[in-house]
């Protein structure tokens, strides 16, 4: 819970305008920068893959990939966001450039050019005082000057933090960069630029996405929401039973195994520009998907690599679904540099700066139209499709074609377990771009206020996939998801086709 402190003694505005900007903020600048990327030509060395030599390919992609990197990690703001944002898509990417791109978005979410310690300070000070007066010192009584972690719009400093109670604990202190809210919403305006080179590569039209990260990306400024949800996220994962979760018991359904091993650090401190957090000691979960096993912490590194896998996909389904049914938000921004693997086979997530909002639950018109698609019901997919908004009204679309087209999506909850693979995922992609279904995706389109929700369930679909895990879909589904719990296992009806026993 976040500590107490007195009433700011001075608007936050006028602190936050005596900062000098650390980042390039000019509209035409940081344009130019973006359109200066080789994103066009990347995505013409993909189509032409097959045409060129392995050895020319290769090369060329790699110096794609550098180039991106140093870019959007420079520039940091929107423009390192969508690119993190679009990094669980890599592994929909043809292999011929899979492997560049890879290390180049894997960087990105990792580590970017930090701002100097003095800007870091200065913002620290100026709002800390602001929220504590002149003591302050006395509560973040160590600061380290070099960052161990930098991400889009801030960086994250080690620290040791008096509480309330008087005891002295290690902190993560998250500093926004000067300047930053500027230099987002300069580079939103070319969030289409780097969805054209993802559709490219992967077949997939992900300008939805683009426009929708554009429009909720500056939520993220805001410190103080995101310590918010940060507290009442972290009530997903204690011992005891959250309501939503005893609901699913008396209907027979336990959730798979596991929810209280993901651990989300305790917030100590928020203020627009600065988060105080827990320390959490542990490696970046692309530690695993890159394969350095001899980097992983005790309790992963005794794993072999499928069961290592296995059980990183199983806590991150906890970690995207406990949170939307029980506390009411759902993480949005699923990249492996917000995941960390900690010692003793446990998870911890970072970064609740984009969340969805999920009040009541997963809307049950998700999983009722999942349930109504694994049925083959047409006709229901048509309704349920309608009554979230996602069909207009008066579209005509052939019932049958809305199954076969959202099947695929939703049969990994067909059966107990499923696979992901890099494979499987560029087929859905291939599916989904089938000719045929030309006529239904013209007519369906995402209700806006569920968006973040489909970004958070494709990035899911995005990170099992490239973890090759064997995921207990189905029961996440069933645990989590009240309108597929209701489509699948009608009380009294239920078949012995559909046992509810506790998946792992």
């Amino acid at each position: 819970m976040t500590d107490t402190h007195p009433r700011p003694q001075r608007p936050w505005g006028a602190v936050a305008r005596r900062e000098r900007p650390v980042l390039p903020v000019g509209a035409l600048r940081r344009t130019r920068r973006l359109a200066a990327l080789p994103l066009r030509h990347a995505a013409r060395t993909a189509a032409a893959a097959s045409r060129l030599s392995r050895a020319a390919t290769d090369q060329v992609a790699a110096r794609t990939a550098e180039q991106m990197f140093a870019t959007l990690g420079e520039l940091k703001g929107g423009a390192a966001k969508l690119g993190q944002a679009m990094s669980v898509f890599e592994a929909a990417m043809p292999d011929e450039v899979t492997a560049p791109y890879r290390l180049a978005l894997r960087r990105l979410t990792d580590a970017q050019p930090a701002m100097p310690a003095k800007a870091a300070r200065r913002v620290v000070a100026a709002d800390l005082t602001v929220a504590y007066g002149p003591g302050w010192r006395q509560r973040l009584v160590a600061f380290d000057d070099a960052p161990v972690a930098a991400a889009s719009i801030g960086q994250v400093h080690r620290g040791r933090w008096r509480t309330d109670g008087g005891r002295v604990v290690d902190v993560a202190v998250k500093v926004q960069y000067p300047g930053v809210g500027k230099a987002l919403r300069s580079d939103l305006r070319q969030a289409r630029l780097l969805a054209r080179v993802i559709a490219r590569l992967t077949r997939l039209n992900v300008s939805g996405l683009a426009d929708e990260l554009a429009s909720r990306i500056v939520e993220e400024l805001d410190y103080v929401r995101e310590g918010r949800v940060q507290t009442e996220v972290a009530a997903a994962f204690t011992r005891r039973v959250p309501e939503a979760l005893a609901a699913a018991r008396a209907a027979g359904v336990h959730e798979p195994r596991g929810r209280t091993r993901v651990t989300v650090a305790p917030v100590y401190a928020a203020t627009p520009r600065v988060l105080i957090t827990g320390w959490l000691e542990g490696v970046s979960l692309s530690t695993l998907l890159d394969g350095r096993t001899d980097l992983l912490p005790a309790g992963w590194r005794e794993l072999g690599a499928g069961e290592a896998a296995d059980l990183a996909a199983r806590l991150l389904g906890h970690a995207i679904y406990a949170p939307a049914a029980c506390t009411g938000w759902m993480h949005a921004d699923l990249h492996p540099g917000n995941f960390l693997l900690l010692p003793g086979g446990r998870l911890g997530m970072l970064d609740f700066g984009a969340a969805a909002a999920t009040p009541g639950g997963i809307p049950a018109p998700f999983g009722q139209l999942a349930a109504a698609v694994l049925a083959g019901d047409g006709p229901a997919a048509m309704q349920l499709a309608r009554q979230v908004g996602a069909l207009a009204p008066g579209a005509q679309v052939d019932p049958r074609l809305i199954v076969e087209l959202l099947h695929p999506i939703v049969a990994t909850a067909a059966a107990n377990s499923f696979t992901y693979s890099r494979p499987w995922l560029r087929r859905l992609m291939a599916h989904l771009t089938e000719p045929r279904f030309a006529p239904a995706l013209r007519s369906l389109s995402p209700p806006r206020e569920y968006a973040l929700v489909w970004r958070a369930t494709l990035s899911a679909a995005g990170l099992f996939a490239q973890l090759g895990a064997t995921v207990p879909t189905r029961g996440f589904h069933l645990a989590y998801s009240p309108g597929f719990r209701g489509g699948i296992l009608p009380g009294p009806e239920r078949s012995a086709r559909q046992p509810l026993r506790r998946t792992s």
